[in-house]
């Protein structure tokens, strides 16, 4: 994959023309993928695809296009040909942009990120054992992702990393259903057993007569999932420096000093520690950590290439939206969250999340998969789906008991166009007084 961008960066230069300049960004994989139902393979795969975006400057004008490259050099050179043609014809129509930005400096980066991934025979085998009997629907991807960046000025970044996503649910009837993740760079047999394991138990609590709860307030732990839904809808627009100067950001009275979070709160977006590149389609380096909240209070904004020129600061992130988002561990056991809770609710997983509130910051959705009655610390029963709401500052304020000393990563499963690079390392929640509506 290397050389296929090296290859594109080479034919590029040569076919500038005075005044003009490019920025080239490549994002490309080598994946396996598997899809299951009834515990066997309904569907598997390989997928092996290189896409270039090209950005043809001059001056204060850009237009930007995509196109596969095929590997086969002659066929790219063509493409590439075709491709730059059509961009000079169009550029001279386009505005100028103000807030044009791009790396000027020569820098260069090379950062590899390997792992120990498992052939598919061997996922398979432990789900044969660990799932046998039951009706798991899952679907696995592994491989390599890659990104590259080159500029006419000389900049060169590249970055690839190895790997897995399983994402599966375990059905018991009707809408009863159990979700499971295990996702990471080191496979190890052993802990995706113990996570179906631990999925198969819940099952068989699933398989009893659903609670029917009054709406209130409940003591609650939040799994690291259903935590992620909640921190994914809040980050989407919460931590962008354009949201903020625009007054947009449903954090804005965290970042305005007007409310605090639970000291124990810190999220910081560690670009270092995921599966993102440490450079974005602009080709700037990007900072390890921008601490985001530290100690409860709001630090620092996330700044995208324009925002960063627009605004005169830094740029410290590819987009306005945490990529690697980690949350400081606390001091609970997850394998006491039924005991922590005592009577309330565990909550594996949400069905969605919307913002119900920017001014509140509050969230509303809906529990589903395994949300389960707890009473005097035993697991008892499932819930009927409830919509809750609530402000992130109650969330992880005053209502903020405790969170887990162990944390899981989570990975985006998304493979719309090409598998997805952001992940979440998160610890799971214990709250108090958590509000289901309805």
């Amino acid at each position: 994959m290397r050389a296929i961008l090296e290859r594109a960066a080479g034919h590029l230069q040569e076919l500038l023309d005075p005044g003009e300049a490019f920025t080239a960004y490549l994002e490309a994989e080598q994946s396996d993928f598997l899809r299951l139902n009834g515990n066997r393979v309904r569907q598997a795969g390989h997928v092996s695809q290189a896409r270039l975006k090209l950005d043809l400057i001059r001056g204060s004008r850009h237009v930007e296009a995509a196109l596969a490259l095929s590997g086969e050099p002659d066929t790219d050179a063509a493409a590439l040909r075709s491709l730059l043609a059509e961009l000079r014809r169009i550029l001279p129509l386009v505005p100028e942009d103000p807030y044009l930005a791009y790396a000027g400096e020569a820098a260069r980066s090379h950062d590899i990120r390997s792992g120990r991934l498992p052939e598919a025979d061997e996922v398979l085998a432990t789900l044969r054992e660990s799932a046998a009997g039951l009706d798991l629907v899952g679907h696995w991807a592994a491989g390599r992702l890659y990104r590259g960046f080159a500029g006419s000025a000389g900049q060169w970044h590249w970055f690839q990393a190895e790997s897995f996503t399983f994402d599966w649910s375990l059905y018991q009837r009707a809408d009863k259903a159990v979700k499971g993740r295990y996702a990471g760079s080191e496979w190890d047999t052993d802990t995706l057993a113990a996570r179906i394991a631990a999925t198969r138990n819940q099952l068989d609590i699933m398989a009893r007569p659903a609670r029917v709860l009054p709406p209130g307030a409940y003591r609650v732990y939040l799994a690291p999932a259903a935590l992620a839904e909640i921190l994914g809808v809040v980050a989407w627009q919460g931590f962008g420096l354009r949201a903020l100067r625009t007054r947009q950001t449903p954090l804005l009275r965290l970042a305005d000093r007007a409310a605090s979070l639970n000291p124990c709160v810190e999220l910081v977006e560690h670009c270092a520690g995921g599966t993102a590149p440490r450079f974005g389609p602009q080709g700037f380096t990007l900072p390890e950590r921008v601490p985001l909240i530290e100690a409860g209070r709001f630090r620092e904004c996330l700044a995208d290439a324009r925002s960063g020129c627009e605004y005169g600061v830094p740029v410290n992130a590819a987009a306005e939206r945490p990529a690697s988002l980690e949350m400081g561990a606390g001091h609970l056991a997850m394998a006491d969250a039924a005991a922590l809770v005592g009577d309330g609710l565990l909550v594996s997983d949400l069905w969605y999340g919307n913002l119900s509130d920017h001014a509140r910051c509050a969230v509303t959705g809906m529990t589903r998969y395994a949300c389960i009655r707890v009473e005097e610390g035993r697991m008892l029963a499932p819930v009927e789906p409830m919509r809750f709401d609530v402000s992130l500052y109650d969330l992880l304020g005053e209502g903020l008991l405790g969170l887990t000393r162990e944390r899981e990563l989570l990975t985006d499963t998304g493979t719309y166009e090409q598998r997805s690079t952001s992940t979440a390392l998160l610890p799971g929640a214990l709250v108090g007084d958590f509000p289901l509506t309805l």
